[in-house]
């Protein structure tokens, strides 16, 4: 490309001993099958990149196939840009972009593009293993955070290896979470710090090729132990004379700091030529790595009049060729020549450098943050520009979305066409984002100064129908729509069937009772099929909160037929799985089940994440019903982490939430239960009731799982201390919290709160006579206010051979506890013994214990229970996670296994670390040799 100074061998990495050392014994685990993460941190200039560099040195002797990629602050809001290039680029990219599937060029298809990534590098480390190398992530997007969020963690049982490198306390906070999520599950951190005296020495024999005597050694320490600045000052004392070898030693001859190292970056500039100093501005506007044809362009010269003033600044240490292309040597050069340019003439070159990349073919999410940077008010190219780039960015990063959008209003005139799209998109992404105070304030001035009545209902109505956002936000979207003047009737009528799905969701039945009838009136009129499909499936869900269940069915089943031909996907997803709350409470558990299996299936199939996760949501928490507690915590561990709790907004993953929660203390899980209650403390803070109430139910559990009744009690009444009393039954419902909410009761005292569980128990049955659980329940209820051993044995006989054998065991306890304390010892000893054998067959190792505990106050030292597993080896396995562990064994890939069982591949991951604590393994390759010799034996 350029005729330079030839390349000077690359120095050795020198005090990173003990750092080198973690990277080689990790090195070694991905040749043992076993995945890792490596985070690095360090400030600029201390060596992270160096330490990549080495790291795929090392790896690639050991024949391991290495992907690197960097992010650059350029390309903030390109979507997956390092990590895109860490798998695809390069001479020998670790995979191939033909595995892709088409729809990735759309945006809003990320979650599947990472669950293909997944695939693609499960397949290709059971062939070889993998090391991704991802520098600078403090300038990453957030698509790459999201991907670091899943990625490494899922890959832990393929050997797949990744470092990541990033500046302490930079980066969104998307990509801060991500790193402390890493971290939490057990992530290695290097932290670089400057080098020590011994680095000093070898750096400098390295560069000077001699041994340095003791005043260079004392000049040396004023790069206070960075190596880049101890190599520039080093090369700057060797360019310029001060130092000369005598005898294999070097020796300083003049206590001076050379001007590389001692002029400022517009000093250093001033000392090249005039051409070579343009050159090194113009430069700095393409970003850290750029073409010679680029450069030449933006300066108007054809690329050989640049020859020489490119030879100069590699000379004199500003340019590296790197790539196949020219870069600066280090971020803090490129950082130090932009910031001794004059504001103006920054943005000027920014903004010529974009409209270059344009012309170039450059995509608009590309050259947003330049272009945002530099345009100037009126600049038609970047309002169209950054227009295009939200667009694009809207359906998986709303919030970055929202600020270019923004930001391209401040470019555009009052009168600009573009305003219109601007601003009703930006009022959806601040919305999506989750944003709530700056959308409102968005909302409710820029909309009505810019759009008509009609076009602003339209854009409320979009933030009405979003199911990811709070359901009182939802609802406030649309009274501002409703209080509009000359409405159409279709659009009056989507509105208010909304209005009444989101008040009724949020729990605020009696506000959606007041505007029933004006929701039916004008769907009448309208004949609008997506209002009646609303409206009808809000009415399926106010009959179920009122204890209506068979009543409920009916709505929704007629709901279901009108959605056959409504446009409203989302809530038709929201049908499908509002039929399998409903039949729950119908007793018909396994019809449910089998309809949530079908669901995921089908989302699967479809592609539809969103769905995915409603339905193993529900999936989830219709297997904490039946008693499958592996095969729940399976299905919800993964969906809810500590850093989606700001997102747990909607009631069904409130309910989620809780569903977690209780198993985590059924099988004695302590950081399942700790996570399940941080997320419980979030939800808490929250405006809306019915997720609220979610929240403090779990969080009463929890505190009388630890004995503290009266915490429970005071968590009932968080809601304020009069709503103590209709915390319960929740939305939607277990049929047991109400003999849950009596203990709470008994505990503490509480008259009123008794009375409250059991009439809404008693008046669950005088709607549902015929449902077993519904009438044992309320038996259940009224055997524990009334101490009454009949009724208690009545709500046993009610619930066996029923769908619910956790409910019957908490029945059978408490028989148990009422027997003993009536004198009838034997009868409690059998109750016990019964209810203990129901909690081992569910795995619910904590109620065992509490059994075991009663059983040794009275004597009983060892009590025979059937369907007692072992902890550890493959007899200590669920059904589900030996199906599991042989489909991988097989050598199926995550997918494969989620396909071939109709669960999540979310569901396939959360077994698979259970089949490997149990069998104690760490691979997929040590659990293949396991299975065979397993096999053979059998």
């Amino acid at each position: 490309m350029v005729r330079a100074k030839a390349r000077e061998p690359r120095q050795p990495v020198r005090g990173r001993g003990d750092d080198l050392a973690t990277i080689g014994r990790h090195l070694d685990q991905l040749l043992s099958g076993i995945g890792w993460v490596i985070v690095v941190e360090g400030a600029a200039g201390l060596g992270k990149s160096r330490l990549l560099q080495e790291a795929v040195t090392m790896a690639r002797r050991l024949s391991i196939k290495v992907g690197s990629g960097a992010a650059d602050p350029g390309d903030n809001v390109v979507q997956l840009a390092p990590l895109m290039e860490a798998l695809f680029d390069g001479p020998q990219p670790i995979l191939e972009r033909a595995e892709l599937h088409s729809e990735h060029t759309s945006p809003e298809q990320r979650y599947w593009l990472l669950q293909d990534l997944e695939t693609s590098l499960e397949k290709a480390a059971l062939k070889a293993p993998l090391l991704v190398c991802l520098d600078d992530l403090q300038w990453a997007d957030n698509g790459t955070a999201a991907a670091l969020r899943s990625l490494p963690t899922r890959l832990t049982t393929v050997p797949v290896g990744w470092v990541i490198a990033l500046r302490p306390g930079e980066g969104s906070s998307q990509l801060r979470g991500a790193m402390d999520g890493l971290e939490r599950e057990g992530a290695e951190k290097i932290v670089l710090g400057p080098l020590d005296q011994a680095g000093v020495e070898q750096v400098a024999r390295d560069v000077l090729l001699a041994e340095p005597d003791s005043e260079l050694l004392k000049m040396a320490e004023r790069a206070d132990g960075s190596p880049f600045l101890l190599v520039e000052l080093l090369s700057g004392l060797r360019e310029e004379g001060l130092v000369r070898t005598e005898s294999g030693r070097a020796v300083l001859t003049a206590s001076q700091i050379p001007h590389r190292v001692s002029e400022s970056m517009r000093a250093r500039l001033e000392r090249l030529s005039d051409s070579a100093r343009k050159v090194a501005t113009v430069a700095a506007a393409l970003g850290r790595r750029f073409s010679l044809n680029d450069l030449a362009a933006m300066l108007s010269l054809s690329p050989s009049a640049l020859l020489g003033p490119v030879e100069e600044l590699i000379h004199h240490g500003f340019l590296v060729e790197r790539d196949e292309k020219l870069a600066f040597n280090h971020d803090l050069t490129l950082e130090a020549v932009r910031a001794s340019l004059p504001v103006p003439v920054r943005r000027a070159l920014d903004r010529q450098a974009a409209a270059l990349l344009i012309a170039g073919g450059a995509l608009p999410v590309e050259v947003a943050t330049q272009l945002a940077a530099s345009a100037e008010p009126g600049d038609e190219l970047a309002i169209a520009t950054l227009l295009k780039a939200a667009e694009a960015l809207g359906p998986t990063d709303p919030g970055a979305a929202s600020d270019l959008s923004q930001r391209a209003l401040e470019l555009a005139p009052r009168k600009h066409p573009l305003r219109g799209p601007l601003v009703a998109q930006t009022a959806v992404w601040l919305h999506a984002a989750g944003r709530a105070t700056e959308a409102k304030a968005f909302a409710d001035t820029a909309l009505r100064e810019v759009l008509p009545p009609q076009q602003e209902a339209e854009v409320r109505l979009s933030i009405a129908g979003m199911i990811a956002i709070s359901h009182d936000v939802r609802a406030e979207a649309g009274r501002q729509a409703l209080a509009l003047p000359g409405l159409r009737a279709d659009l009056r009528a989507r509105h208010l069937a909304l209005l009444f799905h989101n008040l009724v969701t949020a729990g605020r039945f009696e506000e959606a009772r007041a505007g029933l009838e004006d929701a039916r009136m004008a769907v009448r009129q309208s004949h609008d099929v997506d209002a009646q499909f609303v409206l009808e499936l809000a009415e399926s869900a106010l009959a179920y909160a009122d204890g209506r269940f068979g009543q409920a069915l009916e709505l929704l089943e007629a709901a279901l037929r009108t959605g056959l031909n409504a446009s409203d996907d989302t809530r038709g997803h929201l049908a499908h799985q509002w039929r399998c709350d409903v039949l729950t409470m119908l007793d018909r558990l396994d019809e449910a089940l089998q309809m949530s299996i079908e669901n995921v299936a089908k989302a699967q199939r479809d592609r539809q994440g969103w769905a995915l996760g409603l339905f193993e949501t529900g999936r989830g928490r219709q297997l904490l019903q039946m008693g499958r507690l592996s095969d729940a915590a399976a299905a919800l561990e993964a969906r809810f982490t500590p850093d989606v709790a700001p997102q747990v907004v909607s009631v069904l993953d409130a309910a989620g939430v809780v569903a977690l929660g209780r198993v985590a203390l059924h099988t004695g899980d302590q950081p399942l239960t700790r996570r399940a209650k941080e997320i419980a403390q979030v939800m808490l803070d929250q405006s809306v009731p019915s997720v609220r109430r979610h929240a403090a139910w779990l969080l009463a559990l929890l505190a009388m799982a630890e004995g503290d009744a009266a915490r429970a009690h005071r968590w009932l009444g968080a809601l304020g201390e009069d709503k103590r009393t209709s915390i319960v039954p929740l939305f939607p419902m277990d049929v047991a919290d109400e003999a849950r909410l009596a203990h709470i009761a008994l505990a503490m005292q509480d008259h009123e709160l008794g009375v409250a569980a059991a009439a809404s128990a008693q008046h669950r049955v005088r709607l549902n006579p015929s449902i077993r659980s519904i009438a044992a329940a309320a038996v259940h209820v009224s055997g524990l206010l009334n101490r009454s051993r009949q009724d208690l044995a009545e709500a046993v006989e009610l619930y066996e051979g029923g769908p619910r054998p956790l409910a019957l065991a908490l029945a059978l306890e408490d028989l148990g506890d009422a027997s003993v304390d009536g004198g009838a010892t034997q009868d409690g000893l059998d109750a016990y013994g019964r209810a203990l054998e129901l909690y081992t067959r569910a795995g619910a190792a904590w109620d065992a214990g509490r059994i075991r505990g009663h059983l040794r106050a009275l004597g009983v030292r060892r009590r025979l229970v059937s369907a007692q597993r072992p902890e550890r080896g493959w007899e200590a396995m669920t059904e589900s996670e030996l199906a599991v562990a042989r489909l991988v064994a097989d050598g199926l890939s995550n997918r494969e296994v989620a396909e071939r069982l109709f669960v999540s591949h979310h569901t396939v991951n959360s077994h698979l670390r259970h089949v490997f604590g149990k069998l104690d393994v760490n691979s997929r390759v040590e659990l293949t040799r396991l299975a065979g010799v397993h096999d053979s034996r059998s």
